[in-house]
């Protein structure tokens, strides 16, 4: 690859192999100087004649580009779903631009297509925004004070424009990432993520995540009258106190991941001889396999409501959990093999319903009929299929998990997005590509071939798009500020739900793994740098925020509210989400899960301890 940069005049052309990548017009009264910090990385500083208290730094890009991005926000302008979102990249001719919490990397858009490709992003408290020109080619900018309009989202409305102040400046600095393809967009990440990683000590140690979670998970768990057993979805606040979510009450995976807590506590019972965990842990996993079934003797994903759907998401971690619960059950003695048994339930329900092209489908009618056939979350079932031929050696599993995650990653390459892994939304997102980074390392397992570890690190540098690359300051005021969280590594659920979650802790040892297959030690920082997030707002009985009671020990809210996002028209009222720099008041069972599950699978507690 070669790059060569040449300035005329006020105008700076930067060449990739050769061919016109990047124009950049200097204002007049204006200064730019470009520094080459490592092949297609250029440091950009401006510097004013007087000082200003506004600037705007573009890049046009001099390709036609067949995908742009704006990291966690606009994926080719989000064409796929249905969902209240940012549509395309302007709202009548006036270009979106979004505020630097928003955004992975601040200020960051990106534009590419086969063979060239640009990224620009910010520093400070900036927004970024981007807008084709008549040519077809695409102009990314970078502006001060931050600003976000022409209208702003929110998650019951579109809020009116928003535009800071900032104090007399005449010096800027942007980044500049050029590259062949996407590799531009590669090189924004990494770039971002090497200005701002720092090894830090996580603000709560291992053995105390561990004993805080375990305590939750059992205080989630209840009995019904009808004789099942199950882990609550979680804690709710009704006014008065909290109290066990009343509908929606048990899913086997995704948000209430009983089969993850009932292993977890299996491990539990192992590590400190608590006969409750053993208790419960038994109870939960006999339950789902014997109670919840439907009708037609279908095993279900969510318990209630009655009419809820079979859905990939839940059925595939689940056959992962019982295959391990039952290896776990057999080192403490126990004869389980009913749950091995659904674990292959599971298998052979998937490979029933696999299609010719190697799709399988996102959900299903309790009678076993398709509901839902679209989408990359149907990639979850890849996982029990791989695992299974782990185990066995039987081609069956082997053909049938080649061809889903043939099928889903190849629906994933054409988009360059993933889809409907967050099952409240029909939006592109995050989930429905941790099971390719997932089912890419076990492909690579099973069969030894080096390109399923080159699919698997494609997933996680599409992960990334999702990961804070910064740590957003927030008004000692806020909910946020008060808590101090730090936003660094943490990551947002989909486009259309613009908050962060915890919810890539359940990806950690992946990342660790493919940092020691690959040796880029990146996907390491990247594992720590979401467990040093995930461990945050950890209630130890006496936490207290806004108008809510102390919460139960072990819980956590599941959404953090880091930008203009939640509700707008009620901004808190009557229960509902606070609109900016607040919390979800949600104690959602899943981080609790996700806490354990990274607990039990990394042996080197003193790595996550930040020991190093």
């Amino acid at each position: 690859m070669c790059i060569m940069w040449e300035s005329k005049g006020n105008k700076t052309i930067f060449r990739l192999n050769g061919e016109e990548a990047l124009l950049i017009v200097t204002p007049e009264g204006m200064t730019d100087t470009f520094e080459e910090k490592e092949e297609g990385v250029f440091l950009w500083h401006r510097t004013t004649e007087e000082p200003v208290v506004s600037m705007c730094m573009e890049a046009e890009s001099l390709f036609m580009p067949e995908h742009t991005m704006v990291p966690a926000v606009s994926y080719d302008g989000n064409p796929w779903g249905k969902d209240h979102e940012y549509k395309g990249l302007e709202k009548d001719g006036a270009a979106y631009s979004y505020a630097f919490h928003r955004c992975a990397v601040p200020g960051a858009t990106c534009s590419w297509n086969e063979e060239l490709g640009a990224a620009l992003f910010g520093t400070g408290s900036c927004s970024g925004s981007m807008q084709k020109s008549a040519e077809g080619h695409m102009h990314h900018r970078v502006l001060w004070p931050e600003e976000e309009g022409p209208q702003v989202l929110y998650s019951d409305c579109w809020g009116p424009a928003f535009r800071g102040t900032m104090e007399p400046s005449s010096s800027f600095t942007a980044w500049i990432c050029i590259g062949e393809g996407k590799g531009a967009a590669k090189k924004m990440l990494h770039t971002a993520w090497k200005q701002e990683y720092a090894a830090k000590k996580p603000v709560r140690k291992t053995e105390e995540v561990w004993k805080l979670s375990s305590d939750y998970a059992r205080l989630l768990y209840t009995e019904e009258e009808d004789g099942l057993r199950a882990f609550s979805i979680g804690f709710t606040w009704n006014g008065k106190e909290w109290v066990k979510r009343p509908d929606f009450k048990y899913e086997i995976g995704w948000c209430g991941q009983n089969a993850s807590l009932a292993l977890s506590l299996l491990y539990d019972y192992q590590m400190n001889g608590r006969e409750e965990s053993l208790r419960y842990g038994t109870a939960v996993l006999d339950s789902w396999v014997e109670k919840a079934r439907s009708k037609e003797g279908l095993l279900l994903t969510r318990y209630d409501p009655e009419d809820s759907l079979i859905d990939a998401c839940n059925l595939g971690t689940a056959g992962q959990q019982f295959f391990e619960a039952y290896d776990q059950a057999k080192r403490m003695g126990l004869d389980k093999k009913n749950w091995l048994d659904a674990a292959f339930e599971i298998c052979d329900f998937a490979m029933s319903r696999q299609r010719l092209d190697g799709g399988i489908g996102m959900s299903w009618n309790r009678d076993g009929s398709p509901h839902e056939l679209k989408g990359t979350a149907g990639a979850f079932l890849i996982l029990p299929l791989a695992e299974a031929f782990l185990r066995t050696g039987e081609d069956r599993y082997s053909i049938a998990a080649v061809r889903a995650y043939s099928y889903y990653y190849r629906e994933f390459a054409n988009n360059g997005y993933g889809t409907s892994g967050a099952l409240d939304t029909c939006c592109i997102d995050k989930e429905s590509v941790i099971p390719l980074l997932k089912g890419g390392l076990l492909m690579y397992r099973a069969t030894g071939f080096d390109k399923y570890l080159e699919m698997a690190e494609e997933a996680a540098w599409y992960l990334s798009t999702w990961q804070w690359h910064q740590t957003v300051k927030y008004p000692a005021d806020t909910v946020l500020g008060k808590m101090g969280y730090d936003t660094f590594g943490g990551t947002a659920v989909s486009t259309s739900h613009h908050h962060l979650d915890p919810f890539a802790l359940c990806y950690v040892p992946d990342l660790l793994e493919l940092s020691e297959r690959t040796g880029r030690e990146e996907w390491k920082q990247r594992a720590l740098a979401i467990w040093r997030n995930g461990v945050q707002g950890i209630s130890d009985g006496t936490m207290q925020l806004m108008q809510a009671g102390p919460r139960p020990a072990g819980s956590c809210d599941e959404g953090i509210l880091h930008t203009r996002w939640g509700n707008y028209k009620t901004d808190g009222e009557n229960g509902s989400w606070g609109s900016i720099f607040s919390v979800t008041q949600w104690l959602v069972a899943w981080p609790c899960a996700f806490r354990l599950e990274v607990l039990r699978k990394c042996g080197n507690w003193n790595l996550l301890d930040g020991l190093f």
